[in-house]
């Protein structure tokens, strides 16, 4: 190194020095403000540490944010298993009421004989019957009407239901579709002659677009409640992130440690970085 960047070096580094020793002369000598940050770096309580009051106030919402958007996350999760389920029911129902369409054709062509379809169609009715009955979630029945008057889980208008589902701040319904009246309603003597079957076949198509509206509304239904449930924990993720990161950099440094950090701000540092 020459001697004039030696000196020039000397120079530049004893500045700086004389430039931190009149700021820390500022801060420490004389004035109510000198007196308290001389006192709290030079007493014995220097492991004090800085709150931010608004800082973890702003964590604090957030985590609460986070909080409230998962369980928000999880009961619209449940009301998709509500949605499965009832559409698992609807399309049993359908299934159901296919075959013995089939059946009723069969004896209103002539193609089958009343006494060939008379078990199976019968025990598709029972199958119908039971599955009515037993489609619920958590006790709560999806196709059963008839008994959605006793369960104040339930809101009964007409011949449809809805169950409330809370998400967040504000709720939303599930519309259920009643299906009571399926319950032992079908019987193989309703096609134990030509003119019945073939008035049957018209009875049953009515009642397969009816439950197939039923379950393709509730697979609807089932697929926007998934992607909302998995936007609001995505949504529940950020902001718990948010709030760790809002915690380590507001809460956790001491006073002395924001002291010494305006002096390095204002002196600068005595090594040049970007030579």
């Amino acid at each position: 190194m020459s001697d004039k960047s030696l000196n020039t070096m000397l120079v530049e580094y004893s500045l700086q020095l004389l430039q931190q020793d009149m700021l820390t002369n500022s801060l420490f000598m004389g004035g109510s403000v000198g007196t308290s940050l001389r006192d709290m770096l030079l007493t014995e309580t220097q492991s004090r540490k800085v709150t931010d009051p608004t800082a973890a106030a702003l964590t604090g919402r957030l985590r609460a944010d986070a909080g409230m958007l998962r369980q928000a996350s999880s009961n619209v999760s449940e009301a998709k298993s509500i949605m499965d389920l009832a559409n698992s029911g609807a399309t049993t129902l359908k299934s159901a009421l296919t075959r013995m369409q089939e059946l009723a054709n069969g004896v209103a062509t002539g193609t089958m004989t009343y006494a060939s379809v008379q078990a199976e169609y019968n025990s598709l009715a029972s199958q119908i019957t039971q599955t009515v009955a037993s489609t619920s979630y958590n006790g709560i029945a999806l196709l059963d009407g008839s008994v959605w008057a006793s369960d104040d889980r339930v809101t009964v208008s007409g011949s449809s239901g809805s169950i409330e589902i809370q998400s967040g701040t504000s709720s939303f319904d599930l519309a259920l579709t009643d299906f009571s009246s399926f319950k032992n309603a079908f019987t193989s003597t309703q096609i134990n002659t030509v003119g019945k079957a073939a008035a049957m076949v018209t009875t049953l198509g009515g009642h397969i677009t009816t439950v197939g509206t039923a379950s393709t509304n509730y697979a609807a239904r089932a697929t926007l409640l998934d992607s909302q449930a998995s936007s609001l924990a995505s949504q529940a993720d950020i902001m718990d992130t948010a709030a760790a990161t809002r915690a380590k950099s507001n809460e956790n440094r001491s006073l002395e440690e924001l002291v010494l950090d305006l002096l390095l701000r204002e002196t600068g540092t005595i090594t040049d970085e970007e030579a």
